[in-house]
Order: C-alpha cells, then sequence, then structure tokens
C-alpha cells in the first residue's frame, strides 16, 4: 500500500491542491525527458571542417510550371478539375487532357502549310513514378472516350449479328448459283455479280493500350480511322515486342509515318491479309517510369529516326508525400462536365470522307495575323537551331517545333468551335510549344542513376523526414523502412554508400549522425512531410514515422521548482515523483 492510502487527509490534500498537480504532471514530464535521453545513443562527436556531403543523384533542373492558361478555358478547366481531385502535377494532367482532346479533334480538321496538309495528331510522352496516380488522371482525361468505345462495342454486337446472317446467306446464294451453272462463265458470271456481298462493319475499338505495331496497323485498316494510342504503363510498348532489334526500326518507322498522317500500306503474303488506308488519324499518349525514360530518351535509334522528336515530353516532380486526403468527387465537376460533354460530342460527330470514303478533314484556315504570328513563331525557333543556339542541343525536336505549334493550334480550334485558327490561338499554342521546348532541353541526356544510389537516396529522405539526426545501425535494422529491413548485408551497403558521400558522419561504423550540411534535396522526388505515413497500410513500425525524441539530455534546461508554502505537500510529492523519474528504482 502506497503512503497516501495510511493517510487519507493528506491524499485529500494533495487532490484539492493545484499546485500540488502541477508538480506531479511536471516531474513526469521530466521523467518521459530522461528516458529519452537515456534510450538514446550518445551524440557523435563533428569532425571540424564538416566534409561537403556530395549529390547521391544526377541533378535534374526543376521543372517550369505548367501554362495551363494557354490550354483555354474548357481544356485548362478540366485540367485543374483533375489535378484537384487525383492529386497529380499540372504537367500531368494536361499531357492527359490534350492528347485525349487531340484524338476527339483529329477527324474534324487539318491544318495547312505552304500548301501541305497537317494532321492534328499528337504525340505525348509523360514520365512518371509508380504511384504517382498515372491511371486515374487518364481516366478522368479519357471518361467520354472510354465511353464512346462502350457505346461502339454495343451496337458491334447487333451489327456483327446482322453481318454473319446476310453472309452466311450470300455464300449459300452463290454456291446454289454455282451448282446451276451450265457451262457459259458469262452468264454465271452475270448471275453472281447480282449478288451483293455484305460489308463487314468495323471494329468497335478506338482506344488501343499495348499494341504492336502490326496490331494498331491492323485496327486502323479494319476498323474506326481515328483512333488513340494511351497507356499509363508505356514501358511495356517500349520494353515489348517493340524494343527487340528486329522490331525497333520497323515500330518507329511505322509510329513515325502514323504521326505523319501517311497512308498505311501493308503487303502480306496470306490471301486477304493485304490491304491499305488513307487518311487515318492516330494520337498517343505514353507514360513511362523514369528508369525506362533514362533509356527510351537516350536511344540512338529512336532520336536517329526523328521518332522521339514527334513527342510533347513532360517529366513533372512527383508529389508524393503531400497528397493527403480530399473529400473530391470529380464526377460532380463542372468543369469536367463541360469537357467531357464537348469530347462526347466530337467522338459521334461523323466525320468529312471523300469520294472513297477515307476520312478527309476539312482545312482550318489561318487568318492573316494568325500566319504572320506562326511566321514569327517558326523563325525564331529555326535561328535558335544555330550553331550556339538556345537549342542546338535538341535540333530534332526543335525542328518539329512549328509544326507542333500548328497542330496544337488545330486542336485548340476544333474543340473551341473557331471555324478557323485566329491569332489568339496561335499565341497560346505559341507558349505551350515554348514550354515543351524547354522541357525537352531541360531533359537532354538525362544522366543515369545507379539502382544502388537511388536506393540510398530514399534511406536518406527517410531519415531527414522522420527525424533520425542520430542513430545506431541496429537500430536501423529494427525500425528503419522496409527495404533496408532485408537484410544487414543490405543496410550496411546503403549507410557505407551515404558514408562515402559525406550524407552521414560515423567513427566506428555503428553509431551514425546525419551531415549537418546535407540536405534532403533529389533529382525527382522531394521527401514526404515530417509527421506523416507513407501510405503504407501494410507498413510495419518501423516504416512509420515514430514520435520525435530529443537525443540528448535535457536536465539542464529544466525550470527549478519554487518552495511551496505547504512543506507536508512536497514532502509526499518528493516520495510520490521520485520513483517515477528513475523508472521505480531508487
Amino acid at each position: 500500500m502506497g503512503i497516501l492510502d495510511h493517510n487519507p487527509d493528506l491524499a485529500d490534500l494533495i487532490r484539492d491542491d493545484s499546485h500540488a498537480q502541477e508538480l506531479i504532471a511536471e516531474s513526469e514530464a521530466h521523467r518521459q525527458l530522461l528516458d529519452a535521453s537515456l534510450r538514446a545513443p550518445l551524440p557523435l562527436p563533428l569532425p571540424l571542417p564538416l566534409p561537403l556531403p556530395l549529390p547521391l543523384l544526377p541533378d535534374l533542373e526543376t521543372a517550369t510550371p505548367y501554362p495551363l492558361q494557354a490550354l483555354g478555358k474548357l481544356l485548362g478547366g478540366a485540367v485543374v478539375a483533375i489535378v484537384e481531385a487525383v492529386q497529380v502535377p499540372d504537367a500531368l494532367a494536361a499531357q492527359s487532357v490534350l492528347m485525349a482532346a487531340a484524338m476527339a479533334a483529329q477527324a474534324h480538321g487539318n491544318t495547312q502549310r505552304a500548301g501541305q496538309l497537317i494532321p492534328l495528331a499528337l504525340f505525348g510522352l509523360t514520365v512518371a513514378e509508380s504511384g504517382d496516380r498515372k491511371s486515374a488522371a487518364d481516366r478522368l482525361a479519357l471518361c467520354a472516350h472510354q465511353a464512346r468505345q462502350r457505346d461502339l462495342l454495343e451496337s458491334y454486337k447487333a451489327e456483327a449479328k446482322e453481318y454473319r446472317n446476310q453472309r452466311d446467306a450470300y455464300q449459300r446464294a452463290r454456291v446454289t448459283i454455282l451448282d446451276k451453272a451450265k457451262g457459259d462463265p458469262a452468264a454465271v458470271a452475270a448471275e453472281l455479280g447480282k449478288l451483293q456481298e455484305p460489308i463487314e462493319p468495323p471494329s468497335p475499338l478506338i482506344i488501343a493500350e499495348e499494341p504492336t505495331l502490326e496490331g494498331l496497323q491492323k485496327s486502323l485498316l479494319r476498323g474506326h480511322a481515328s483512333q488513340g494510342l494511351f497507356s499509363d504503363e508505356g514501358g511495356q510498348f517500349f520494353g515489348g515486342h517493340a524494343s527487340k532489334p528486329e522490331n525497333m526500326l520497323k515500330s518507329v518507322a511505322g509510329l513515325s509515318k502514323l504521326w505523319d498522317g501517311a497512308p498505311i500500306i501493308r503487303t502480306r503474303a496470306a490471301e486477304g491479309e493485304s490491304a491499305s488506308r488513307s487518311g487515318c488519324r492516330l494520337s498517343a499518349n505514353l507514360m513511362i517510369q523514369p528508369i525506362v525514360a533514362q533509356a527510351v530518351l537516350g536511344n540512338p535509334l529512336m532520336q536517329g529516326q526523328g521518332f522521339l522528336a514527334r513527342f510533347l515530353i513532360a517529366w513533372p516532380q512527383s508529389l508524393a508525400g503531400s497528397r493527403f486526403y480530399r473529400d473530391a468527387d470529380p464526377t460532380k465537376d463542372v468543369r469536367l462536365g463541360r469537357y467531357w460533354q464537348r469530347m462526347a460530342y466530337l467522338l459521334t460527330l461523323e466525320p468529312q470522307r471523300d469520294e472513297h470514303g477515307e476520312l478527309a478533314p476539312p482545312i482550318l484556315h489561318l487568318e492573316p495575323e494568325a500566319l504572320a504570328a506562326w511566321i514569327v513563331e517558326h523563325d525564331a525557333i529555326e535561328a535558335a537551331l544555330g550553331n550556339g543556339g538556345d537549342l542546338q542541343e535538341i535540333k530534332p525536336t526543335a525542328a518539329k517545333g512549328g509544326e507542333n505549334l500548328l497542330r496544337i493550334a488545330g486542336v485548340l480550334a476544333v474543340v473551341e468551335n473557331t471555324g478557323g485558327i485566329t491569332l489568339s490561338i496561335v499565341k497560346r499554342a505559341g507558349v505551350l510549344v515554348r514550354w515543351y521546348l524547354a522541357e525537352a532541353l531541360r531533359l537532354t541526356n538525362p544522366a543515369k542513376a545507379e539502382p544502388h544510389l537511388v536506393a540510398a537516396q530514399r534511406l536518406l529522405d527517410w531519415l531527414h523526414s522522420n527525424g533520425w539526426q542520430t542513430f545506431e545501425a541496429r537500430a536501423l535494422q529494427r525500425e528503419g523502412p522496409r527495404f533496408v529491413r532485408k537484410s544487414a548485408t543490405q543496410r550496411d551497403a546503403l549507410l557505407a554508400v551515404l558514408t562515402e558521400h559525406g550524407q552521414l558522419l560515423t567513427c566506428d561504423g555503428k553509431q551514425f549522425r546525419l551531415n549537418p550540411m546535407a540536405t534532403t534535396a533529389t533529382a525527382a522526388t522531394p521527401p514526404a512531410p515530417k509527421g506523416h505515413s507513407d501510405g503504407d497500410t501494410l507498413a510495419t513500425a518501423g516504416d512509420k514515422t515514430p514520435a520525435t525524441q530529443s537525443l540528448s539530455p535535457r536536465v539542464a534546461t529544466l525550470s527549478p521548482i519554487q518552495a511551496p508554502a505547504n512543506q507536508a505537500v512536497v514532502a509526499v510529492v518528493a516520495i510520490v515523483a521520485k520513483p517515477v523519474m528513475f523508472g521505480g528504482e531508487i
């Protein structure tokens, strides 16, 4: 039994004395601080002068903000709505919306330059890390497109059934005529000519995700002449069938021709497999991860063929670690509603065709002021391509800047239903093209980061964001992030990398301290804000942010306890508090 059990009057006195209660609370706080200081490793001495920490990852210049206003009220509003609902970078959402708009618009217009027709098709390449919500952004941007494809699939079921019935009837009638033939070829041919062969309905698919070039060409030959290639895992396209050496050149050349709007000519030995078609249009938006981007952007074949030069490339900085929950329903956003309505209208609008039934989009003429503004933009880009020019490093990409400007202007004109390309639209398209050229210049020949350096950077970010200024290696093994806890060998290797780069300080290889001169800046992803978990629902205690603790005793900072008037109360408080401060050991 405690002393208060023998002295009920004293217990009542303490409970009624607010100052005594404050003393008890302060004693408990002191005990917790002392316990924390006793558990923490001793602070390491700092070597002087401090070593200058070396960066772990290649330095990548920060991207400039995407010029959303240049997209206009309709497309720009949709981008902002996606950014707010999904919490993705502006450039990522803009890529999805602009390429989706190009797919919807490309069947309804061409631009023209010195008599040469230029399609409105756009190719986009977006670099983003796994978990950056690429799929969610694309789903919203393509909502109307997917709805249109579902409608086409539903209609196709009835059309295909009707076609099969007519085909069977046609074949039966043809066999009957041949069976009754009496040897006069002309008469037999005349009878067969009276039969009307049914036409197979076009394939209902207008959105491709992971096709080979051959599959894509086959879809355009037998299906709708205007389609889109959208994949939020573009690495599967670059890393699959097309990446084999024997197929790479053919795939690159074939996709380049589709961007150009050239006729598709497919020659095969098998009967009925050869075909050709003019007027086909294809817009694309491929999203790839940084590790794939390093291989793709540095591929000499893709660069030499001018394939990458056709793409509008964006590599936005990740928002991972700052995307805290928001109660947002994008289906109720009026900005997305207007965008979906316009996309649905363009996708269901019957396009113009020529006398052969091929797609023949009308020409979107440039107003005189718009043409003059385009010439200024074109010549400015051309001047920067010369020796010593700002765009010399990206000559293939910049050389197509003028054409991409016209394509973007045409997409904006069709979406906004202006009837032609105005001066305002050319200026806005010029702003967008200048951003894409600056982005291409920023990403020219990106340095390749080694996997062990990427892992070391992840550990460094974790240490900073979780407040591990000083720690022991064995504590990191128990409580560190999951990828470090795989093995002691993995842990020691990463600690060695950080020590070699001056990010960590150690004198015995067991206790470590973050270099005060180190920063958490990285080339791609900023660390998550301190005090929040990383969102991993399967994380163990070591994956979650521990409470920040003092790593050195703070006894010297404790304020002295003033002597109260009631000395009896003080004696009791001392007896109660002292065992608690020392964990029960007197």
